[in-house]
């Protein structure tokens, strides 16, 4: 009974080590290296919401990478203010990627 016990821990722990290592060499959809490419976007609009907190709308080509959407919102973002604090950021997947920053200036 116990060399089975010990039997199944010793595979546990190596499907365990052959589960991360294939993990580690999937590729992921996203580059880390990223160029900020603001081609995709077909529309950005900024409007002020209270006081110094705005928000930015921004249409994006579909299927777009939540890490790429993520760094475009912020190029937008430190477009109109350099010193702008993200408070929120929303992804919205439909036939295009919709993106609503919600942020502050810290001026």
């Amino acid at each position: 009974m116990k060399n089975l016990i010990v039997m199944l821990i010793i595979l546990w722990i190596a499907s365990v080590i052959l589960s991360f290592h294939i993990w580690q060499k999937i590729k992921l959809p996203h580059n880390h290296n990223l160029q900020v490419n603001t081609t995709p976007a077909n529309w950005v609009f900024t409007k002020s919401i209270v006081g110094n907190t705005y928000k930015t709308s921004i249409s994006l080509e579909p299927n777009l990478s939540p890490m790429d959407t993520i760094k475009i919102a912020q190029y937008f973002v430190k477009q109109k203010c350099k010193t702008a604090k993200i408070k929120r950021i929303t992804i919205l997947y439909t036939p295009k990627t919709n993106v609503w920053v919600i942020w502050g200036k810290l001026d």
